[in-house]
């Protein structure tokens, strides 16, 4: 090339353009469009790469595929681009990173690389002028062209769904009436911070439990094999202020699920409660807090026998009882949610209406609950949140307290079973004591002692009880006996 000067290469170029026109002019329009598409088809033969165009939208509606891949490539984007774009999106827990136009993004999955590229270009519009058109652009070897569509578009659109999913601010929602929108239910962000380290249970009972979740959590498939709708049920039983409501929000906080909590006072009927049921989402948990405080769902067994025993509605006074509770507007007149709408909503067909679901229903009294409500479906783990023992003492103590050990520990563990001590009463006395650990475990043995000894005192008292009750049916016996013998000597 050294003996082509600037003119020389002008000459060729100009000679180009002569012999194009030319081509233009004497060739016939037919062999034009046939050498065309020679060369095009020659020049696709010889290329080894296949490019995939995903539009920001699609016949002017958003492309869900084009947000997927936004999400997807967030987490990819800070280490490879050298222009980022951060943001915060609205309801969304993290910041987002995304690439910026005319970049790309190599990545690799199962073995097979590709390379992400987001273009902007500007198309005319007659109505509004240019606007802009941005579109990914996915390229790979044509080899893998099986691979890409079968395997790793899905993986991208399950991992954009993972990232939104753990994204996105986690709500507290509570049942409404309904508003002229239909909205069933209100929210507010979840922000509890109570997490299984922080709750003082048993740490088996608390192992148990993370298992049985994560279980359940990965095993859509088995739920579709054996054809059972993907949900389970939790019933937490046992004294107040025992960690029944700590326990659910660190269950929410560990699976990362929005909560509902059904106030089933507020519903009308079983119509409502389905509709309240239908308009939850996916991954969340479904409270019901104090069941046997809200409904009549007692076991309809026991129910049956104290009817037949007190002749049940028959009697005047129950007659005048209800009469009283319509009058004054009582619950009773207020929602007439029954037990088999509760059962429906728990284990019917409309529970299956979404998927990823947990139902924790609570109570201080299990034995009140009619055992329809109990089995298994509905209520598949039962978990009793007792008084307070020493291990969940000592997470009392290193959350409050921030120790792990003290002299006054083997003194408390003596005494803490038998005294029957709640977690929150224990809970109370941390937080009254103003980080003085000292006072703190003082002020907790003593009301251990305390509480022991008020226990004993009862027990005393009711031993005492029983022996004058004793005493009197003997006496009653010796009578009875004393005026059958009277009668015969009569």
């Amino acid at each position: 090339m050294e003996f082509l000067d600037w003119k020389s290469i002008g000459s060729l170029l100009a000679t180009f353009m002569v012999l194009r026109t030319t081509l233009r002019d004497f060739i016939p329009p037919e062999i034009s469009r046939l050498f065309k598409n020679f060369f095009h088809r020659l020049f696709a033969a010889l290329q080894t790469n296949i490019s995939i165009i995903i539009e920001e939208f699609d016949s002017s509606y958003e492309n869900e595929i084009f947000d997927s891949v936004k999400s997807y490539l967030s987490s990819k984007c800070f280490s490879s681009a050298k222009i980022i774009k951060l943001s915060k999106p609205r309801n969304s827990k993290n910041l987002t990173f995304t690439m910026d136009s005319s970049q790309k993004i190599e990545d690799t999955f199962d073995g097979i690389p590709v390379k992400w590229s987001l273009q902007a270009i500007e198309k005319k519009s007659n109505k509004y002028g240019s606007q802009e058109c941005r579109f990914f652009e996915l390229s790979f070897h044509k080899k893998y062209k099986s691979q890409v569509q079968s395997t790793y578009i899905p993986h991208v659109m399950e991992e954009a769904a993972n990232i939104k999913f753990k994204n996105q601010e986690r709500k507290l929602y509570t049942n409404r009436s309904g508003d002229e929108h239909g909205r069933m239910w209100s929210s507010v962000p979840f922000s509890h911070p109570s997490t299984f380290d922080t709750v003082a249970i048993d740490p088996v009972l608390k192992e148990q439990i993370k298992a049985d979740l994560r279980k359940f959590v990965n095993r859509q498939e088995y739920y579709n094999r054996v054809g059972r709708a993907w949900k389970r049920g939790y019933l937490l039983y046992g004294p107040p202020g025992t960690g029944k409501t700590s326990l659910i929000a660190a269950i929410a906080n560990f699976l990362e699920f929005d909560i509902y909590d059904l106030e089933l006072t507020a519903v009308m009927n079983n119509s409502q409660l389905r509709k309240l049921l239908i308009a939850t989402s996916s991954k969340s948990v479904i409270v019901v807090e104090d069941v046997d405080c809200t409904l009549d769902l007692s076991d309809r067994k026991k129910q049956f026998g104290k009817k037949e025993r007190e002749c049940g509605d028959c009697r005047p006074e129950a007659e005048e009882k209800k009469g009283e509770e319509k009058k004054n507007g009582g619950s009773s007149t207020f929602s007439t949610v029954s037990l088999s709408g509760v059962l429906n909503f728990v284990d019917g067909l409309w529970s299956s209406c979404g998927g990823e679901r947990l139902m924790i229903f609570t109570t201080n009294h299990k034995e009140k609950l009619d055992q329809a409500l109990l089995r298994a479906g509905r209520m598949d783990k039962h978990i009793n949140l007792s008084y307070c023992e020493f291990d969940a003492f000592k997470t009392l103590a290193s959350n409050y307290l921030y120790i792990d050990d003290h002299e006054l520990f083997g003194e408390i563990e003596e005494v803490l079973v038998p005294a029957k001590i709640t977690p929150a009463d224990v809970a109370e006395i941390f937080m009254s004591c103003n980080d003085d650990i000292d006072l703190g475990m003082r002020n907790v043995l003593e009301e251990l002692k305390r509480r022991l000894a008020a226990e004993e005192c009862k027990k005393e008292m009711e031993a005492m009880e029983k022996e004058v009750v004793e005493d009197k049916e003997e006496r009653e016996e010796e009578m009875e006996a004393d005026d059958v013998g009277k009668d015969h000597i009569e």
